[in-house]
């Protein structure tokens, strides 16, 4: 009875949590768009799915004429956006239904979160607690940001994956939680590899594990090999083939899973076999890393460095060291880093300082040790990966609301009314430190005020002035990365390059249009078929071109200059800007 309470207590959580979501969100849930090129390509590839392009085939081509785009994301996560679409465009239509399964898979995928948050905790502290731990998540920045509505990339699917593997951890029977756990790994770097760090992170725990107390070598060998069956049969599900000399370097491939097979050759029989001794375990361990290592650099050498080694160094000079969410946390502005960080990873990281030190009765040390050491791993993490903070912040909750609850219960002891009621509200402190002190700086220091030029662009680039393309014939339009999965999902209009990297060809080739001298654009752009060029003034992308290329093509533009064989076209009441070619055939029509 206690336990359905709990659920219940939980469940009405989330359900506050959504209607609070759902207000907060609802000037982008009446847009009908995702928050950021990921969420709006991804709704692309969808309907290119639901239209009848091939579960199998993923390549976007609508982009990048005449090659078309190569996509690194499997379909999984469309799944139950799918189902949600499917489920009510007979009722409300296809574009309600769009924006309902935008809602409704977030805040499913949060509640899933959140339950997750509240297993994890009950391990090492009291139900209470865990609840607490529960609700406390919508007050983590870095998750909300990840899984709200609107909001259907697969970062959220990787916080609940996360916060799965951990959860497995802590199954008694070895067994299960062996097989549960390299089943979730599995999943997650099917989904993306982004998730590689972590996964390592709980095969090393393990290892040690089993290194020193044989026992623990049952959970370690049923991860391992439910990992590796998992890893082939998820491939299979979403290539339809195997084909060993196709490996990409940002998605599990071939090679990925060739040397899994070979350090899982030599690793899992010595699980089973090998009498107890560590000298003979740390061997064992030490072979099948070499071998699975040697395999991976024999069939893909390019990718030994990481996932953007090849790619194009134009692409990687303009757009890759700008795509701050993946780079280090010293990349980042102040206020991002106090948002972020300032929350639950802070309080959580005292928290977990504190209680390894005072040791307070009930807490059992060996499930502290293991959240402790899931949460530090990826503390670490996201100090190098700005995205990784998500994580991090999910791990910390339970620490966190630990801490909540301890303050509160000693503010609530104070004899005196007034310090009471202060202390009280003080707790909130331990629960938006990082919001709430950007909140006090911007009204003390009121500098977040939108300069006229940036909100101008803002008019310019919104999903108003972009469908106003619509009016055009259908074409292939050379426009700022960020506009171009908007451009797709708006228009039937195609478009050169997008901000994804696997298509760094055509990305490198939109640079160079950029910034060459215009004759030399030209032949760039005959080339692609490019028919216009849409624009904005204050977009950040542009002015970095014609900051380091004065003399190049968009400079020019900028400056009002037009080449002759580029016809200005103009939009009544759009700050829109667009520039026509010579007409030529489109050759992707679909």
């Amino acid at each position: 009875m206690e336990r359905l309470r709990g659920n219940l207590s939980l469940l009405l959580i989330w359900v506050g949590v959504c209607a609070v979501l759902i207000l907060v969100n609802r000037g982008q849930i009446v847009t009908g768009i995702g928050w950021d090129p990921d969420d709006q390509l991804r709704m692309v590839q969808l309907r290119d799915w639901l239209g009848g392009q091939s579960w199998f085939d993923t390549t976007q081509y609508r982009v990048g004429e005449p090659d078309s785009q190569p996509m690194h994301w499997p379909r999984w996560i469309e799944l139950p956006l799918a189902a949600v679409v499917l489920f009510l465009k007979p009722i409300f239509g296809v574009a309600a239904a769009e924006t309902a399964a935008m809602v409704i898979v977030p805040l499913l995928t949060l509640g899933i979160a959140m339950w997750l948050v509240a297993k994890i905790s009950e391990q090492v502290f009291d139900r209470k607690i865990a609840l607490l731990a529960a609700a406390l998540t919508a007050t983590a920045v870095a998750v909300v940001a990840q899984i709200r509505p609107m909001r259907v990339d697969h970062h959220g699917w990787q916080i609940v994956l996360a916060l799965t593997a951990l959860w497995t951890i802590f199954w008694p029977d070895k067994r299960k939680g062996g097989l549960a756990l390299g089943a979730t790994l599995a999943f997650w770097l099917s989904i993306s590899l982004e998730g590689l760090p972590l996964s390592v992170a709980f095969v090393i725990l393990l290892t040690l594990r089993w290194l020193f107390q044989t026992a623990e070598g049952v959970r370690l060998f049923w991860t391992l090999l439910s990992f590796l069956l998992s890893s082939f049969i998820l491939y299979l599900a979403a290539h339809g083939g195997f084909d060993i000399l196709i490996n990409y370097c940002d998605a599990l491939s071939p090679a990925h899973l060739m040397a899994c097979a070979a350090g899982a050759a030599i690793i899992l029989p010595a699980i089973k076999f090998l009498p107890p001794s560590i000298a003979l375990r740390i061997a064992s361990v030490v072979v099948a890393g070499g071998t699975a290592l040697a395999l991976f650099h024999t069939h893909a050498p390019q990718c030994v460095g990481g996932a953007f080694t090849t790619m194009d160094p134009l692409v990687r000079e303009y757009w890759l060291v700008n795509v701050l969410e993946g780079l280090p946390i010293w990349y980042q502005k102040w206020k991002t880093v106090v948002t972020l960080l300032g929350g639950s990873i802070v309080v959580g990281l005292g928290s977990l300082i504190y209680i390894w030190r005072v040791r307070p009765d009930g807490i059992d040390r060996s499930k502290l040790f293991v959240l402790g050491y899931a949460f530090l791993w990826a503390l670490v993490l996201s100090l190098f990966v700005q995205r990784a903070t998500a994580v991090a912040a999910a791990f910390a909750l339970p620490f966190m609301a630990w801490a909540v609850h301890q303050a509160f219960v000693k503010a609530r002891s104070l004899k005196y009314p007034v310090s009471r009621i202060l202390a009280t509200a003080a707790v909130v402190c331990l629960v938006l430190p990082g919001p709430l002190a950007i909140g006090l700086f911007n009204l003390v220091a009121a500098d977040d005020q939108i300069p006229e030029k940036m909100a101008d662009g803002a008019s310019c680039g919104d999903d108003d002035s972009l469908a106003q393309l619509n009016a055009l014939p259908r074409s292939n339009i050379v426009a700022p990365f960020d506009f171009g999965p908007r451009i797709l999902l708006l228009t039937p209009h195609n478009v050169l390059a997008t901000s994804h990297h696997r298509n760094d060809k055509a990305m490198s080739d939109q640079i160079r249009i950029f910034t060459s001298a215009p004759d030399v654009a030209r032949r760039l752009l005959d080339m692609h078929n490019i028919r216009f060029i849409v624009a904005c003034d204050a977009e950040a992308e542009l002015d970095s071109y014609a900051r380091t290329h004065p003399d190049g093509l968009w400079a020019q533009l900028a400056n009002g200059y037009n080449p002759a064989w580029l016809q200005p076209v103009h939009f009544r009441d759009s700050g829109l800007k667009l520039w026509r070619m010579p007409s030529k055939e489109l050759l992707n029509a679909m």
